[in-house]
């Protein structure tokens, strides 16, 4: 009887030993929660956290109203976010590492490898690597928190591989906008023109779609007004960008720049509590600038006729803009009255 026993247990072990066996064949030697990369509700993620081996961080979080910030002071590009967000959703394994590779593909990510930590109602859900591209540039090392083998990540459908979208620089992931105002509640545009103080005017909403526009130099009142036109002025502070954060002028140059003071001003406020107040300030030419000597006299040019730098209120970043996409947001009030084209500026 004792040996019956004996033998029954042995068959037992046995029978587990090739259930685990079997279980690791069809699904992998890896627990499938080393390898589960994705997040299938990413309406539930609420925060990102992103640092690369630069020593550059940013934390990304979604407000209240839906849209996202970064580090809690400026609003974040919305489209970089969806980006990302449809990337947590979509990646899975292309393959593990092999044993032959997994020595690199470590000591690569190592150095080279973006942290994510993804935040679901508050808490930590996945932490993983972002490393290095694969040789064909259609998947990307991936390593999770907690796995004893990195994998190749990829999404379906999708030729190229995934790294630049997980980045950590809190300047490249910020909204370039410079006016986010919605036309219909602006009450409020005051422009001072330095560099031509008879260009300088105050926009004022007085009533549902009654506006004022004073020329400030002598206190004259532009009507009667051309109704599109100032339609058309009112819709470009509903998105007006600046190109990039400057980062090829010097901070002594910045504080030179800052020193001749801004040759425009801009402040706007609306009838919810938004306001903004920019200063724009001429650019002196540089070995970056396109053109840099008047084609007609030969001369060199006093400042950069394409680009200028500007800077918000409460930001000390300077910003690099270009008069092209300002020539309607800067424009002279003159031209608002019938008959005036606004575009000969």
């Amino acid at each position: 009887m004792k040996k019956n026993s004996i033998i029954l247990v042995v068959f037992l072990i046995a029978g587990a030993i090739a259930f685990y066996l079997y279980k690791s064949q069809t699904k992998g030697t890896v627990k499938q929660e080393l390898k589960d990369f994705a997040v299938a509700d990413t309406a539930s993620i609420d925060k990102l956290f992103l640092a690369d081996r630069d020593g550059n961080s940013v934390v990304l979080t979604r407000s209240e109203l839906g849209y996202w910030m970064v580090n809690n002071e400026f609003r974040a590009k919305q489209g970089a976010i969806n980006t990302l967000l449809y990337t947590i959703k979509d990646i899975e394994v292309r393959s593990p590492v092999g044993k032959n590779l997994y020595n690199n593909t470590m000591k690569l990510m190592s150095s080279t490898s973006t942290k994510i930590e993804i935040y679901q109602k508050g808490v930590l859900a996945k932490t993983y690597y972002v490393g290095h591209p694969t040789m064909d540039n259609k998947g990307t090392f991936m390593y999770l928190e907690g796995s004893s083998v990195p994998f190749i990540m990829q999404i379906p459908g999708f030729n190229g591989f995934l790294s630049t979208r997980y980045f950590a620089s809190a300047n490249e992931w910020k909204d370039p906008a410079v006016f986010r105002f919605e036309a219909r509640r602006i009450n409020m545009i005051k422009l001072e023109n330095l560099a031509h103080p008879e260009h300088s005017f105050v926009l004022r909403k007085e009533a549902d779609s009654l506006y004022v526009l004073t020329a400030t130099q002598k206190q004259e009142k532009i009507t009667p007004m051309d109704r599109l036109k100032l339609r058309n002025y009112l819709l470009a502070f509903e998105k007006t960008n600046y190109q990039r954060v400057d980062n090829r002028v010097s901070s002594q140059a910045h504080d030179s720049i800052r020193k001749v003071g801004p040759f425009v001003k801009i402040d706007v406020s609306d009838d919810i509590g938004h306001y903004k107040s920019v200063n724009l300030y001429r650019l002196p030419v540089t070995a970056f600038s396109k053109n840099a000597v008047d084609q007609e006299t030969g001369d060199t040019m006093s400042y950069d006729p394409d680009n200028f730098l500007l800077t918000l209120q409460g930001d000390t970043t300077w910003y690099l803009g270009q008069y092209f996409h300002f020539k309607l947001v800067v424009a002279d009030p003159y031209t608002f009255r019938i008959g005036k084209d606004t575009s000969k500026q």
